[in-house]
């Protein structure tokens, strides 16, 4: 009975109640619509994430990518420091035949077959494998880094000399095969600039000379220096 007798007293309390609420209600400030900002060099990430984001910078990809630069010429240094140790325990070895790939390849470039560079790989590839794999037991990278930076050196001496002669860029693939020699012999000079940077242990210039010698001409048989042949045989 009692209950009866309060229902209409909350109805009354209600009511009287309504019309504050709706005033506070219109009266609170309006939702800001939300976004997402990034400071310089961040990644901003935005919407449902379902995962964890840790500290996420584009700067440090560029650091990364200045820390492979700065190591290369070390790289290099390294190789040709460990064969000159090796050069004195494999000697030359027998001499190395070069499959026929190679010698379409030098063709194509009017590269002679008998230049010194070719010559001495002949009878020093074995060492240079050699070191290769003493190197690459502290370092997998190191073949191919030392590979890429004649590549890289062989594709900007080629533009200097393109620019030095007004040559365009759609001639530059004939104007290299016709100066392959002086090509090949600014790459070794790039690369002995690079090793005498590396602060590898004091090696005597003649053998650090042959040892860039045998990796450019290493280079050349894998295709990273010279012009790529069309000819199907050399693909």
């Amino acid at each position: 009975m009692t209950q009866d007798k309060d229902e209409p007293n909350v109805g009354r309390v209600l009511s009287a109640l309504l019309p504050a609420v709706t005033k506070l209600t219109k009266s609170a400030p309006p939702l800001l619509e939300a976004s997402v900002t990034a400071s310089t060099g961040s990644v901003a990430v935005a919407g449902a994430n379902y995962g964890s984001i840790n500290n996420v910078n584009a700067q440090s990809v560029i650091l990364v990518e200045r820390q492979i630069a700065r190591e290369l010429p070390s790289y290099l240094s390294n190789v040709v420091a460990r064969f000159s140790e090796d050069l004195s325990a494999y000697n030359t070895g027998p001499q190395r035949s070069l499959p026929p790939e190679v010698s379409v390849k030098l063709a194509y470039n009017d590269f002679p077959p008998a230049h010194y560079i070719i010559t001495d790989y002949s009878k020093y590839s074995n060492v240079l494998e050699a070191t290769y794999r003493g190197v690459e037991q502290r370092n997998d990278d190191a073949r191919r880094l030392v590979r890429r930076r004649a590549a890289v050196a062989y594709t900007e001496q080629l533009h200097k000399l393109c620019a030095a002669h007004g040559i365009k860029h759609a001639q530059a693939h004939d104007f290299a095969r016709s100066h392959a020699v002086p090509l090949v012999i600014e790459v070794v000079a790039a690369l002995l600039a690079d090793f005498s940077t590396g602060g590898a242990a004091h090696v005597m210039q003649e053998t650090a000379h042959l040892a860039v010698c045998l990796i450019v001409a290493d280079a050349v048989i894998e295709c990273e220096v010279l012009e790529r042949p069309v000819d199907a045989l050399a693909s």
